[in-house]
């Protein structure tokens, strides 16, 4: 399988570590991955001129750096209308749940250790690969990655499928069978919601708002477990060792 990955890191450490760690996912798990680097968004961005459909993969861009800064740069992506993965490096955990607000995969924390490196590539290699809900009904039948996919609802004998691209599809089904068949990625909020963590933006007292600005209530007997969910999914890649 093919792999194109950008990344933008000012440090030259940093740049090499990511660098070599990445092609030894590839060789290791044979996947045929091109990188692209630059040094800054700046760099990045005269180089490839907006308007012209960005072909990466997913972009790791080092939040600080030259006057544009990864968060920055990563809305610009999205501005421009690049749908891929964007995944930070940082050394300030506080960063974290910037991301959201540019629907970030997730942060690694630097230095980048190689198992939480891999641990990311895994789940790019998720992404990209043919990782869909299979939906039904009597006249259809549509293949929805789960990545578009924001949340199921309930609702009398049907589930509502709400995808990022504003499409709702009407399933008749009940959440207690879908949830069985669903990544881990997707929870249970409510009776009536199961929520895609993926596209939660922020987490206040009994409600979520997701990256499409949409608001839903957490249950109370739900929300230590979805608080819980989500603290262990933000800081899933955040583990110990080292570079060999």
């Amino acid at each position: 399988m093919k792999m194109k990955i950008t990344i933008l890191e000012d440090s030259v450490i940093e740049s090499e570590r990511l660098k070599n760690g990445i092609r030894k996912y590839g060789q290791q798990y044979d996947w045929d991955i091109e990188i692209d680097e630059y040094e800054s968004g700046e760099e990045y961005f005269s180089k490839n001129s907006e308007g012209t459909t960005i072909q990466a993969s997913a972009f790791f861009l080092d939040i600080q750096m030259g006057q544009m800064n990864g968060i920055e740069v990563a809305k610009r992506l999205r501005e421009s209308g690049y749908q891929g993965i964007i995944v930070f490096l940082t050394a300030f955990r506080e960063y974290v749940f910037r991301g959201y607000e540019v629907r970030a995969l997730n942060y690694l924390l630097k230095p980048v250790k190689e198992n939480t490196l891999f641990l990311c590539l895994d789940e790019i290699a998720k992404e990209l690969s043919n990782n869909t809900y299979i939906y039904r009904n009597k006249q259809e039948i549509v293949s929805i990655p789960y990545a578009d996919i924001l949340t199921f609802s309930s609702r009398l004998h049907y589930v509502d499928i709400l995808t990022v691209d504003g499409k709702c599809y009407e399933q008749m089904s009940t959440l207690n069978k879908i949830i069985v068949h669903l990544p881990s990625e997707f929870i249970r909020t409510h009776r009536s919601y199961i929520v895609n963590m993926a596209h939660i933006y922020r987490i206040t007292s009994g409600t979520i708002e997701l990256s499409n600005h949409l608001t839903t209530q957490i249950a109370r007997s739900y929300s230590k477990d979805v608080i819980s969910a989500f603290t262990k999914y933000t800081t899933r890649f955040d583990t110990s060792g080292d570079f060999e």
